[in-house]
């Protein structure tokens, strides 16, 4: 019996000692591993995505395609009679229609950009007044790259007029509700930098992502920061990001495909029926979570006339008594941290999903293999097993601490998402679904994850925070994708990104207090419905122009081939009937 007694008083002093190391260990790591260094290690993430993506002339991290545009260089190239085609080192079809330096020319959009037309031939400008017949925002400038004057947008402060005033007030307002609502804003500033502002689209959806590349880094700085109004975790859901946010995206970039074969004005109806369908399930949303909120606020009024003693209703992960087990007790304090074996595998499924576009290639750059082959489908296949393969297993331990929470008696915060086999089987088929429209109708995927989130129960608070956590990695990634392809006009991304820092910053504070001052949530889902319904109105106005103005110019309306056409003799290159690519050398 002494023995015994000994065994067992040694075992306890070993576990003693062992949880004693444990917590000692967990303690560095929460003083080391901070929410800040998430953000941190995603957007570095997302910089290096970028970085890659545009050395290698790929497509970005959504599958958006990249018009890679020719070089200033080749714009100042005397053109000969002989020559079949322009002189381009990465062309888009726009530039075939286009005349280079010398060739004649009818109309003043008939050069190419940075050209003049003048006396019936493509010209350098000399003036501004030349360049602003096309363009009212263009001046005159001397090119470095090309060695002459070209005709480019004007500069930030030279001069700063009305219009840039307008822009700086919508797009502060726009970054104001986009980020708090866990969307980028795209769909609003895209449009009015291309309206109002008068930039190229090569240049505008670019400057639109560093805006809301800016808006993400104070959104995601506040969210990150900030805790569960119900239980002591961390406000962004990083076991559903882990879940959804992989085959979200992976449904965009399959998407893409359906993208690129489909005529403009298909894409337009289908963008304008699927945010309108968003928008409204969003709306029913806000007016379910106000009546549910308005009906919670009498019932307490209620049980006040009452008399009744009841004090806050407080949820047990907040306390962490003696009564308590201690298997119970790990999975709360497990839950207090930030969760960065979710970030392991957000960070996993990236890599597979970059690996497979680097060796397939993008409309900018070649691939290891030819497209239309059974090598480039065996690259596009690639991800799906690899990345569903990585969800299901993610899935198994969720269903699994989902049944050891139902045993341990946890009791479940509001709005938390169950993880029942049904669930973890469901759900990711919802969001690849949801991914692929989001590239099928080239919109940001973010702005579908939201309403999603939203309808799967999940609080607002909750959802939005979630839904913007993945919003910095993709807004990093193209961001510095752009910036390095020269596509950013420095000037005015850094004074939006700037803006888009402020209007992130305001638009958190406002909420914040407004949460905290009337205990309402409803209105950050009104707030979300109503940048998707502006999105709507804007984007499918900019939809019928551009298929008018293709229908004008007697493109090809039906369905676009998808691989490149090889052409023969001096015309050897590729060709996309989307946007073709025409590597020429010269005579």
């Amino acid at each position: 019996g002494q023995g015994l007694r000994i065994m067992s008083s040694a075992n306890a002093e070993l576990k003693l000692d062992v949880v004693e190391r444990e917590t000692r260990r967990r303690s560095i790591l929460d003083k080391s591993v901070t929410p800040l260094t998430a953000m941190l290690l995603v957007a570095l993430l997302g910089l290096v995505d970028g970085s890659l993506r545009a050395h290698l002339r790929l497509p970005t991290i959504l599958g958006e395609e990249v018009s890679y545009m020719q070089d200033e260089q080749d714009l100042t190239s005397p053109w000969h009679e002989h020559d079949s085609f322009p002189s381009l080192r990465h062309g888009s079809s726009r530039a075939l229609l286009s005349a280079p330096l010398g060739k004649p020319c009818a109309r003043p959009w008939s050069c190419q950009a940075g050209l003049v037309c003048r006396e019936g031939s493509c010209a350098i400008c000399s003036e501004d007044a030349e360049c602003q017949v096309t363009n009212s925002k263009n001046q005159c400038q001397n090119s470095s790259v090309a060695g002459a004057p070209m005709c480019k947008h004007k500069p930030l402060f030279h001069p700063f007029d009305h219009s840039d005033v307008l822009i700086c007030i919508i797009t502060l307002v726009t970054i104001m509700l986009a980020a708090p609502a866990g969307v980028g804003g795209g769909g609003i500033l895209v449009p009015m930098y291309l309206s109002i502002g008068k930039f190229s689209p090569h240049y505008g959806i670019p400057l639109s992502k560093a805006t809301i590349f800016g808006g993400a880094v104070t959104n995601n700085y506040y969210n990150v920061q900030r805790r569960h109004p119900y239980a002591n975790r961390p406000l962004v859901d990083y076991n559903t990001c882990m879940m959804l946010e992989p085959v979200l995206l992976l449904g965009t970039i399959l998407g893409v495909f359906f993208n690129a074969v489909s005529p403009g004005w298909l894409i337009t109806i289908l963008l304008v029926f699927s945010l309108t369908y968003t928008t409204y399930r969003t709306s029913v949303k806000a007016v379910e979570t106000y009546n549910k909120e308005e009906k919670a606020v009498k019932e307490e009024e209620t049980k006040h006339l009452l008399g009744s003693k009841a004090g806050p209703e407080q949820h047990p992960s907040f306390l962490l008594d003696a009564n308590i087990p201690e298997d119970l007790r790990i999975i709360y304090e497990a839950e207090s941290r930030v969760n960065f074996k979710s970030i392991g595998v957000l960070t996993i499924s990236w890599i597979i999903i970059a690996v497979c576009s680097i060796l397939k290639g993008g409309e900018g750059g070649e691939g290891i293999v030819q497209c239309g082959t059974l090598g480039y489908w065996l690259l596009v296949a690639a991800p799906l097993p690899l990345v569903l393969g990585l969800v299901i297993y993610c899935g198994d331990i969720l269903v699994r601490g989902y049944e050891d929470k139902l045993r341990l008696g946890y009791e479940f915060a509001e709005g938390d998402i169950h993880w029942t086999r049904k669930n973890a089987s469901v759900y990711p088929l919802y969001c690849i679904s949801a991914g692929f429209a989001a590239g099928a109708l080239g919109i940001a995927a973010g702005t579908i994850l939201g309403p999603i989130l939203l309808e799967l129960g999940m609080l607002p608070l909750v959802g939005t925070a979630s839904s913007g956590f993945m919003v910095i990695f993709t807004a990093s990634s193209t961001t510095f994708q752009f910036l390095i392809m020269g596509q950013l006009q420095i000037d005015y991304a850094l004074f939006f990104c700037a803006i888009g820092l402020l209007g992130g910053a305001l638009g958190n504070t406002i909420v914040s207090f407004f949460v905290k001052k009337y205990k309402k949530t409803w209105f950050v889902v009104a707030i979300l419905s109503a940048v998707l319904a502006a999105s709507t109105v804007l984007m499918g106005y900019a939809g019928y122009e551009r298929a008018e103005l293709s229908y004008e110019h007697g493109k090809n309306m039906g369905i676009r081939r998808l691989c490149p056409i090889v052409l023969k003799g001096k015309q050897q290159g590729l060709t996309r009937a989307k946007t073709p690519l025409i590597h020429t050398k010269k005579p």
